[in-house]
């Protein structure tokens, strides 16, 4: 005859296994989304210091990295740019240079 005590102690056991490992999981995908945040976060940085760089050497022009934040810098991060060449006027037009390159 089945012993159900056995069986549901054994049953417990599983679960009790499976909790750990589901908990041993999250944790682990945590962490990697962790890690892909921080090399995002650090691509944009390292990209800004090479777009502000390029405009102190000269190489991309002020006025076309300048309209890029116009386009595409959300309206309470412009600020962030005052007293700067990339400083975006209050009633400027949202069209950016076609290029900004310097030959």
């Amino acid at each position: 005859m089945l012993d159900f005590g056995k069986i549901r102690e054994r049953e417990r056991g599983l679960l009790q296994k499976k909790a750990k490992l589901d908990s041993d999981l999250a944790r682990l995908r945590a962490k990697e989304k962790d890690a892909q945040r921080r090399d995002d976060t650090r691509k944009k940085i390292v990209l800004g210091g090479v777009v502000l760089a390029a405009v102190e050497a000269g190489d991309v022009a002020a006025n076309f990295v300048a309209g890029l934040v116009r386009a595409h810098v959300a309206e309470r991060d412009k600020k962030l740019f005052v007293g700067t060449a990339l400083a975006v006027p209050e009633a400027a037009d949202s069209a950016a240079p076609e290029s900004g390159l310097r030959e």
